[in-house]
């Protein structure tokens, strides 16, 4: 019994056949000329692929530059990075203007996230959390828009530490009461 090394169906005496002159491997036919030769790595007789050429510009859009709005120096237009250290959201270009709110928004982002992390430090400790908590808590609700991002891992951090200023509130209160 003889299998086809293509399709690797069996090779029935009735099938148009192909023997191939390098490696005498027997196939169909059709599988022969559908795969454009010999199915056997290293062969001779093995097809080869057609390379694609490469594009003769990487990157090319928007007339192939674009501004940078941190030095207005003239960048690839795909670069979200640039020499000058600015940073983009996207490859579109950005006026002077639209950079400007965007990075600011995204400095009280980071303030924000590093507020937040400092009040659940402060909402670990004991004494400090039953006034941490709440104002991580209120904090969060007023900013949850802007730390909806990183999969709700800073909204998380603010109502975490809320609940444990409740926690701690509680504790202390059971304390204060001799219970």
């Amino acid at each position: 019994m003889t299998r086809c090394s293509i399709c690797h169906t069996r090779v029935e005496q009735s099938d148009e056949v192909t023997q191939c002159d390098q490696c005498t491997q027997t196939y169909h036919a059709t599988c022969w000329n559908e795969l454009g030769g010999c199915g056997t790595y290293g062969c001779t007789r093995a097809a080869t692929a057609d390379k694609v050429a490469l594009p003769a510009l990487v990157g090319a859009g928007w007339g192939d530059t674009k501004v940078c709005p941190g030095c207005e120096d003239s960048i690839t237009s795909s670069l979200l990075v640039c020499r000058c250290g600015a940073r983009f959201p996207w490859a579109d270009p950005m006026s002077i203007s639209e950079y400007a709110e965007w990075k600011t928004e995204q400095e009280e982002v980071r303030t924000s996230k590093r507020l937040l992390v400092g009040l659940f430090v402060g909402s670990l400790v004991g004494v400090v959390a039953p006034v941490c908590g709440p104002i991580s808590g209120v904090y969060t609700y007023l900013h949850r828009k802007q730390l909806a991002g990183e999969n709700g891992t800073y909204v998380a951090l603010g109502y975490g530490s809320a609940a444990l200023g409740v926690v701690y509130t509680l504790v202390i209160a059971m304390l204060a009461a001799g219970l």
